[in-house]
């Protein structure tokens, strides 16, 4: 029966190539769409599940909160003190190691020129017990248990030694030689623990006694037990209760957290990605999935209106339900098969191009595994049935009394399926305009706010190769530049400060006072800079850079703060000038208070800073190009001054403005794809609202040709034919504007700073709604009212 079935539905699909052909297109499209999201998903989903034991494995996190703090402060990074505590006092662990990324200059010599590499991290000897990567070459037991001990990524072996063998070789990185003890595969993009190589830590003076006073350690921990989680933990902040009774007797409070390692990415405080964004993609593409299937019932369903002849004399000469709804099952079926292939070949073309577009990297593996072809199968299975299903039920049941005598089922169950089917679709595409207006209304005021300090024409050059003699001369070089207006330094980027200290000692308050800040080393000029408004004191001066370098007992710090370090204080402005305080061990004065500006994300309300000039290390240099100059002619000025300065290292360089807009990768990604994906969308819809405008306007041609006898206009066929669609529409917007609101206040509260939900945009993306379908549908409605109704009524 099924081969006699594929028989009938093959000829059924030549015949009506032009049907065939839209329901392929509108399926292909709607899986193509399915499947790059898909991938997206799993690549999230994926995170760091290739490791072996990955979930014995815990992420340890670090908490700190102070006694005027509301909330816990989280730091993926731990003190060096824990892994080698929670190894010792604690049976559930089996091993625990550390991380510690290398914050040197980090240049590799190779024939007669340095390359910067910023993904070396420096890890205990046991570090591959715990991340469990297959060595392609060495002993994973002996690789880190030496001194000036390497292991390379794949990639980087055959970056450096592409013609020999890497193991045994030595790489000089900042003039020392490093020994290559071994190579694994490069880790995929899918890691919270990326690196291009792995030092031994074993000739670090900071591992000879580990410290709980700062944290700058990923610490990873090897379980005996899954469910060990929970009880490590436990027991772990009990430990450290005890052992810092003062701290908790202050007020203030300590704790660390264990997560599964797969789960860092998507659930937790420190992770590198955002689960919000995982529901939406899933959504967004499951929504798409949805229409094309709708879409494709609903021109399945009206194609049906010309079949019923064929289907009443099956019926009468004894066809059964039941046969008939296999034969339209099978020739969904088939377009369905084609529409999946069809679609599988352009997501796999489409996948590379689609991460670029997005701006993300997507690393899928999966291809060679069975479960993947048996999930294309049942995936296969389920569409046919969801699209195809449907229709075939509807479709059997049409009486053959009814059929042959050319009765539709006009007045019946059809139109109701239809008119449903169109209001779903134009409600869900309806829905994708106002959330991408919405999101790039958001990201627009986003990149436009003033945060507060000026990030406009700031070049950022790379500050960790530069000596402090290499930084004065620079800034002396460049300013003599006509092009270039301002050179300043800091530890971090201005715009995303990670640095978390504690005020422990401040004029005026009581012994135990504790604050949570946010702080920076910076260079003197910092400030100027970037036009931070002072709001009281005095900027920075030799003077006091020479006192924070003093190496005496008088050393002293000058302190620049911003209002929310004052307010939190409790004095004012004028107040604060000249206070002592305590930072981390640093004494010093406040010299200067400047207006509140944006030191991290938007997603987070203004926090108390402190800057301070501490020249041991600055990672960040900025040069600061005057508005009108030609930037292409700057950026060679500095190049050439800074090949004076640093002859041989690399000359790298972005934009700060670079710096902020990465803050904001995952709301780029929603956006632009929320924009490909609404346009998608209203294609779909928008190709099944044509079909159905075409079918109605054929099914209703004598109609037409009656009333443009009897006297009707143009205008009055126009308006007949699309008043019923425009008012499914209308439905539609009714529908989606509540939901749209909804949703997006509920994306819109991630963020401190925020547009307002105003009514115009539900009014932009109801006429971009309206407005789409009357086009569709309008060039039929036309066409069938500018048809001569002699040519509709001559078979009369």
């Amino acid at each position: 029966m099924w081969k006699n079935n594929i028989k009938i539905a093959w000829r059924n699909i030549r015949k009506n190539r032009g049907f065939a052909l839209l329901n392929i297109t509108g399926l292909t499209v709607g899986i193509t769409c399915f499947l790059l999201l898909g991938a997206y998903i799993v690549h999230e989903m994926s995170y760091d599940r290739f490791i072996p034991n990955a979930g014995r494995i815990a992420y340890v996190s670090f908490a700190y909160k102070s006694p005027n703090d509301v909330d816990f402060h989280y730091s993926g990074v731990t003190p060096s003190a824990v892994a080698p505590t929670l190894q010792k006092e604690f049976a559930e662990v089996e091993r625990a190691v550390r991380l510690y990324h290398y914050n040197q200059e980090g240049l590799i010599q190779k024939d007669n020129e340095q390359i910067k590499e910023t993904k070396l991290r420096f890890a205990d000897e046991a570090f591959f017990e715990v991340i469990n990567y297959t060595f392609l070459a060495g002993n994973a037991a002996q690789a880190l248990s030496a001194p000036y001990q390497i292991v390379l990524s794949e990639a980087l072996a055959k970056k450096y030694f592409p013609a020999s063998e890497a193991l045994g070789q030595t790489l000089q990185i900042d003039g020392q030689p490093w020994k290559v003890s071994g190579v694994v595969p490069t880790p995929p993009s899918y890691t919270q623990l990326p690196f291009d190589a792995i030092l031994s830590n074993k000739h670090l003076q900071r591992y000879q006694e580990p410290q709980w006073h700062s944290a700058n350690d990923v610490t990873l921990v090897l379980l005996k037990n899954e469910t060990s989680f929970g009880t490590l933990e436990q027991k772990a902040n009990s430990y450290i209760q005890t052992m810092f009774a003062d701290v908790f007797d202050s007020g203030s409070a300590l704790k660390i957290h264990l997560e599964p390692l797969p789960d860092v990415h998507l659930y937790s405080n420190v992770g590198s990605g955002n689960l919000t964004y995982v529901y939406i993609f899933g959504a967004l593409g499951l929504s798409i999935m949805v229409i094309a299937c709708v879409n494709f019932a609903n021109l399945s369903l009206a194609r049906s209106a010309e079949r019923t002849k064929e289907i009443g004399v099956k019926k009468v000469l004894g066809a059964s339900r039941r046969a008939l709804f296999f034969h339209f099952l099978a020739e969904c079926s088939m377009m369905v098969l084609a529409a999946l292939i069809l679609a599988m070949l352009l997501a796999y073309f489409l996948l590379p191009v689609f991460a670029v577009y997005i701006g993300t990297v997507i690393q899928l593996s999966f291809q060679s595994s069975i479960l993947f072809y048996l999930g294309v199968l049942i995936f296969a299975v389920c569409i046919a049935l969801l699209a195809g299903s449907g229709p075939a039920w509807v479709i059997s049941a049409f009486k053959p009394t009814q059929n042959i005598q050319r009765k539709t089922w006009g007045n019946g169950k059809g139109p109701s399926w239809r008119n449903a089917l169109v209001v779903f679709q134009f409600t869900i595409s309806t829905l994708f305009i106002i959330c991408t207006l919405v999101t790039t209304k958001q990201l627009h005021y986003i990149q436009t706010k003033n945060t507060g300090l000026q990030r406009a024409q700031m070049v950022v050059l790379d500050g960790d190769i530069l000596s402090s003699a290499d930084r004065s001369a620079l800034k002396n070089k460049l300013l003599a530049c006509p092009e270039i207006i301002g050179f300043s330094a800091s530890y971090d980027s201005p715009v995303n400060i990670q640095g978390g200290y504690n005020v422990n000692k401040a004029e005026g308050k009581s012994a135990d006072f504790r604050l949570s800040v946010t702080a920076i080393p910076i260079e003197k000029d910092f400030v100027s800079v970037f036009e931070i408004p002072i709001v009281a004191g005095e900027p920075l001066t030799d003077g006091d850079i020479a006192r924070a370098q003093d190496t005496t007992d008088a050393r002293r710090y000058s302190f620049v703060v911003n209002e929310q370090f004052v307010q939190a204080m409790q004095w004012t402005p004028e107040l604060a000038i000249g206070k002592q305080i305590n930072l981390n061990g640093r004494q010093g004065r406040i010299k200067t208070v400047v207006q509140d500006f944006n030191f991290a994300s938007l997603r987070e309300d203004i926090q108390p800073v402190v800057l301070f000039p501490e020249y041991s290390y600055f990672g960040n240099v900025f040069v600061k190009v005057a508005t009108g100059s030609n930037m292409r002619q700057a950026l060679d000025r500095i190049q050439h001054v800074w090949k004076e300065v640093k002859p041989q290292a690399p000359f790298t360089y972005h934009f700060l403005d670079d710096d902020f807009t990465a803050l904001y990768q995952l709301e780029k990604q929603t956006s632009r794809t929320m924009l490909l994906f609404s346009i998608i969308t209203i294609g779909i819809a928008c190709m099944g609202l044509f079909a159905l405008a075409a079918f109605q306007a054929q099914k209703r041609i004598k109609e037409i040709g009656i009333r443009k006898v009897l006297g009707a206009s143009v205008g009055k066929i126009v308006s007949l034919l699309t008043a019923g669609f425009l008012k499914m529409v209308m439905l539609a917007l009714i529908l989606a504007v509540p939901i749209g609101w909804w949703v997006m206040r509920g994306w819109l509260q991630h963020f401190a700073y925020r547009i307002a939900l105003d009514w115009w945009i539900f009014l932009i993306a109801g006429l971009l709604a309206v407005g789409v379908a009357f086009l569709t549908i309008s060039g039929q409605a036309m066409r069938a009212a500018r048809t001569n109704p002699v040519n509709n009524l001559r078979d009369e």
